[in-house]
């Protein structure tokens, strides 16, 4: 099975559960699927990837923002502009992770490579 096709699998799985598209499928992963990136749905990831890419991404981007807003006109000590944002990352990723694997955990979801659908779990 592609990934396209485990998608579509996925989609219609998650309608029958209840379970909100956006929580199976965020936006950024959406925009990832439409170009063609093959990356698995968060409920699909180990704990440790989800802390670790959700919380990476939000460090830098939130880091950045607040430089470029706040930051970079106080001329904030490397500990609060590097600091903080590693804080709410680690925070953002921690909440994330435990989010997509109660998720995976009630509703009894192996992980993507093992996946085949609703069928077969």
């Amino acid at each position: 099975m592609t990934n396209s096709e485990k998608l579509m699998v996925m989609r219609a799985h998650f309608a029958a559960l209840g379970i909100s598209p956006i929580t199976g499928a965020p936006r950024i992963w959406r925009v990832l699927w439409f170009f063609g990136v093959p990356v698995p749905p968060l409920v699909f990831l180990r704990f440790a990837t989800v802390f670790v890419v959700t919380g990476g991404f939000f460090a830098a981007l939130w880091g950045l923002l607040m430089w470029l807003a706040f930051w970079v006109h106080r001329g904030e000590s490397l500990w609060v502009v590097a600091g903080l944002p590693i804080v709410a990352g680690a925070l953002f990723g921690f909440v994330n992770a435990k989010r997509a694997r109660n998720i995976a955990r009630t509703y009894s979801l192996p992980l993507w490579a093992d996946y085949k659908g609703p069928q077969q779990l």
